[in-house]
């Protein structure tokens, strides 16, 4: 899957499956929510510093996308992991970038059907300061 196709997913799909690596290089998945701001797609971890896919980034462990609905890795981890899946690169954004108000206006939009209380989680202080870009491996 070529990066556009990552973007393409990551705007399309409502929960993809994020990849991470554990200390002990084992591959876990995780289902998240995902939004595309002009062309660009981001990531906000809803439970702030406390999810461990967010500190496995935060660590530079590897991380990459599974292709197709993320909600597997609701049901199955390890079914998820069987699918093709695209490394990228996760690029953490500075609490003050002007980005973070469409990206909080385009969660809202996306997920306008989604429990409130879902949505809210996205849009506190701690979620925002744990949004990343998604770039392509180099």
């Amino acid at each position: 899957m070529a990066f556009d196709a990552v973007v393409k997913l990551l705007d399309e799909t409502d929960v993809v499956a994020i990849v991470t690596t554990r200390r002990n290089d084992e591959k876990t998945a995780t289902a998240i929510w995902s939004v595309v701001v002009d062309g660009v797609s981001y990531v906000r971890s809803a439970f702030g510093t406390q999810s461990w896919w967010y500190r496995h980034v935060d660590a530079g462990r590897p991380v990459a996308f599974v292709d197709g609905d993320g909600r597997i890795a609701e049901r199955d981890r390890t079914a998820a992991l069987d699918l093709p899946r695209v490394d990228v690169v996760l690029t953490a954004v500075a609490v003050d970038d002007a980005v973070h108000a469409a990206i909080d206006a385009e969660v809202q939009r996306k997920y306008a059907g989604a429990a409130a209380s879902s949505v809210e989680a996205m849009l506190t202080p701690e979620a925002i300061a744990c949004t990343f870009r998604v770039d392509p491996v180099a």
